[in-house]
C-alpha cells in the first residue's frame, strides 16, 4: 500500500510538472501568434465552418451597402474605375472576395448563399439606370438570371470591356471629336469678323463718325417725306399691313365702291361747285345759277 501510494503521488508530480512546462510554451506561442501583423481570419476558415459562418452573417445587405456608399455609379465609361474601388473596399469583408472571384462557388463547401445574395444585391445598387451612359441592360440581364456574385462580376466584366464596347466607345468619341471640330471652326469664322469690325472702327475717327451721322440726319430732315420718327415705325409696318390685306381683299373679294368727289362743270375742277367758282364765265340767264329763293 506504501508503495502504490507513491507511485501515485510521483506520477501526479510529474503530470504537475509537466502541465507547468507546457503552459508557459503555449503562452509563448499564443504571444508570437499575436505579435504577427498578418491578418487572422483567413488562418481561421480552414479550422471550421463555424466561425465562417458568423462572419458572411455581419455582413448582411445593409452592412455591405455601408460599405461601398462611396463607390460611383458604374456607367459604360468608368469600369476600370469602379471594378477597383469594389475591390479595395470589399477587401475589409471575410470571404468576400473569394465569393466575387470565384473561389467560393456553389460546390464549395463554405459557399455561403445568403452572404452571395447580399454581394449580388450591392453590385446591383451601384449600377446606373438613369444616366447618360447608364447601364440598365446590365441590371435587368443579372436580375433575371439570378446569377451569383462572380458570375455577375464577370458579366459586368465582359460587357463593358469585349472588343464590341470598345469600337463603339471609339466611334462615340470621333463623333464627338468632329462636333469639337466644327464648333472650333466657326468659332474661328466668328472671331475673324469681329476682328475685321473692330479694325475698321478703329480706323474710322470719332469726328469723322459724328460728321457722317449729322450729314446724314440734315439730308433726312432736309426732305420732309423722309422724316423718319423712330417711335412711329412700328405704326407704320403695321399699317403697311394692314393696307396690304385691304388690297389684297379688294382683289379678291367684292369691288368696293369709292365716294364721288365734287367737280365744278365751269372749270372742270375738283374740290368746289360752280357757285363756288372763281372763273370768270358768262352765266346764261335760264341758268338754275341765277334763281334765288
Amino acid at each position: 500500500m506504501a508503495g502504490d501510494n507513491d507511485r501515485q503521488a510521483s506520477t501526479g508530480e510529474a503530470a504537475r510538472r509537466t502541465r507547468k512546462g507546457k503552459m508557459p510554451q503555449q503562452v509563448q506561442i499564443d504571444e508570437e501568434a499575436t505579435d504577427g501583423n498578418e491578418t487572422e481570419y483567413f488562418d481561421n476558415e480552414d479550422e471550421g465552418g463555424s466561425e465562417s459562418d458568423d462572419d458572411d452573417d455581419r455582413y448582411d445587405y445593409r452592412t455591405l451597402a455601408k460599405i461601398l456608399e462611396t463607390v460611383p455609379k458604374l456607367t459604360s465609361r468608368n469600369y476600370y474605375s469602379w471594378s477597383t474601388l469594389i475591390k479595395a473596399n470589399l477587401r475589409v469583408v471575410p470571404h468576400a472576395t473569394r465569393h466575387l472571384e470565384g473561389t467560393y462557388d456553389r460546390n464549395h463547401p463554405k459557399w455561403n448563399r445568403t452572404f452571395d445574395n447580399a454581394l449580388v444585391g450591392v453590385l446591383r445598387s451601384t449600377l446606373d439606370t438613369e444616366g447618360e451612359y447608364n447601364v440598365l441592360y446590365l441590371l435587368l440581364d443579372i436580375s433575371k438570371n439570378h446569377l451569383t456574385c462572380h458570375q455577375a462580376w464577370k458579366k459586368i466584366e465582359r460587357s463593358l470591356t469585349s472588343k464590341a464596347a470598345r469600337t463603339s466607345r471609339r466611334i462615340a468619341l470621333l463623333a464627338k471629336l468632329n462636333e469639337t471640330k466644327m464648333f472650333h471652326a466657326d468659332a474661328r469664322k466668328l472671331i475673324k469678323e469681329i476682328r475685321e469690325t473692330v479694325a475698321t472702327v478703329h480706323q474710322v475717327s470719332f469726328d469723322a463718325l459724328a460728321t457722317a451721322l449729322t450729314t446724314h440726319q440734315s439730308a433726312i430732315e432736309s426732305v420732309p417725306g423722309q422724316k423718319v420718327d423712330p417711335r412711329q415705325a412700328s405704326a407704320r409696318i403695321a399699317g403697311g399691313n394692314e393696307e396690304q390685306a385691304e388690297d389684297t381683299e379688294s382683289d379678291t373679294g367684292s369691288i368696293k365702291t369709292k365716294p364721288k368727289r365734287i367737280r365744278c362743270w365751269v372749270c372742270k375742277r375738283y374740290g368746289h361747285g360752280a357757285s363756288k367758282c372763281d372763273a370768270s364765265v358768262a352765266i346764261p340767264e335760264n341758268s338754275p345759277l341765277t334763281k334765288t329763293n
